[in-house]
């Protein structure tokens, strides 16, 4: 069987007295994934095993390193990848709706036939869910797409096109007098 586990208990507390850290906790920010990724699996969404409500961390019981392991990876904020159901790699954006009220609205005309345009740079939505009874969080599906910091540029050339690409979004959008924060 190994070392007893109890998933709803490794999570990082600081509170006065909390059981030191030892690795590979979840975060604050990490258990409200937890808790909806029963639905967003209702969806046709599957969050990283890190997530699932029967989790036990691999490195339990092992002599690996919690950051060696894929499980021990955490991605703190409001947008995290999953696996859509036809095995499509996606990313889901958790957006509050009474906090950020117009991003839903200008994600969809930005993503709808009306503004299809080469200068249109924006990330398509695939889809939104509504959000679960009792939530103010609505969840954006969108493609998985590598983030900017680790752009492999190979060229000059090719970091020239990606800020070319980049303005003419930017222009694209205040065109359409949105402005992007």
């Amino acid at each position: 069987m190994g070392t007893p586990f109890d998933p709803e208990t490794f999570v990082v507390s600081y509170k006065p007295g909390a059981p030191k850290k030892k690795g590979g906790e979840l975060l604050q920010a990490e258990v409200f994934w937890r808790m909806h990724c029963q639905f967003l699996k209702d969806h046709g969404y599957t969050l990283r095993s890190r997530y699932q409500p029967d989790w036990r961390p691999s490195w339990l019981d092992t002599s690996k390193l919690w950051i060696e392991c894929e499980d021990g990876i955490f991605v703190g904020g409001n947008v995290l990848d999953a696996t859509r159901a036809d095995g499509t790699l996606v990313m889901i954006k958790a957006i509050h709706r009474t906090q950020s009220p117009d991003e839903i609205p200008v994600g969809k005309l930005l993503s709808s036939e009306r503004l299809a345009s080469p200068r249109n740079h924006c990330i398509p939505y695939l889809e939104i869910i509504d959000p679960p009874e009792g939530s103010d969080k609505a969840f954006v599906v969108l493609p998985l797409l590598v983030s900017t910091e680790l752009a492999p540029f190979e060229t000059i050339g090719e970091a020239v096109e990606f800020f070319r690409q980049l303005f003419e979004g930017l222009e694209f959008m205040h065109e359409h007098n949105i402005a992007h924060e």
